[in-house]
């Protein structure tokens, strides 16, 4: 894979990162730990504020192995996840039904869709299904560009859909995991199609 040097916007979330990582491992642990108490019974946007700060403390926290080292206990409500030993933060984003459920840790694949409820699978197959094609306009090749009609018109009406396919999954699909887990993130915006947070709606 080739190096790809840091976004301006990646360099700026590594220097907010940098309060945690002067944290003592016990500091660091209690946090994370009491964080997620206040995470607990909400499906949380991915841009909220909140969950953006606890992602930076966990990146460190898994880095250092924090849980490994038991030095907090986490609310009840959430398990140990099988890949990195953390408690079970699950992400919901488009890519579900081929990726399955994020780990906000590690962002390893904390649960496959194979391993998802058949009643929760129900939810998401057909709601991914209908995004893939949206999505896939963001990355039309020159030939499909070129096609009658007009590409900027298509984009705009994709990037439209998008919103409203976030905001379901928002709104629908995430609050319904709660009764698996202590809590879950919800992917709400797309890059590719140029969708920002502030433009999906509840």
């Amino acid at each position: 894979m080739a190096f790809a040097p840091e976004s301006p916007l990646d360099s700026l979330w590594t220097e907010y990162g940098r309060v945690f990582q002067s944290w003592d491992d016990h500091t660091l642990a209690r946090w994370l730990a009491q964080t997620l108490g206040q995470l607990e019974g909400r499906a949380w946007r991915l841009s909220h504020p909140l969950v953006g700060t606890y992602r930076l403390a966990a990146q460190v926290g898994h880095s250092r192995q924090i849980w490994f080292k038991r030095l907090a206990t986490p609310p009840a409500a959430y398990v140990e996840a099988a890949c990195c030993r953390a408690p079970m933060l699950p992400m919901l984003t488009r890519d579900a039904r081929t990726e399955g459920l994020i780990c906000l840790h590690c962002n390893e694949v904390l649960v496959p869709f194979d391993e998802i409820s058949s009643e929760l699978k129900a939810l998401i197959e057909p709601w991914a299904g209908n995004y893939e094609p949206v999505h896939a306009v963001a990355h039309w090749d020159d030939r499909q560009r070129k096609r009658p009609g007009n590409y900027d018109a298509a984009f705009e009406s994709a990037a439209r859909e998008a919103e409203k396919l976030l905001a379901f999954g928002g709104q629908q699909l995430a609050p319904r995991f709660l009764d698996v887990y202590g809590a879950i993130v919800w992917e709400d915006q797309d890059e590719c199609l140029e969708v920002r947070p502030e433009d999906v709606r509840l």
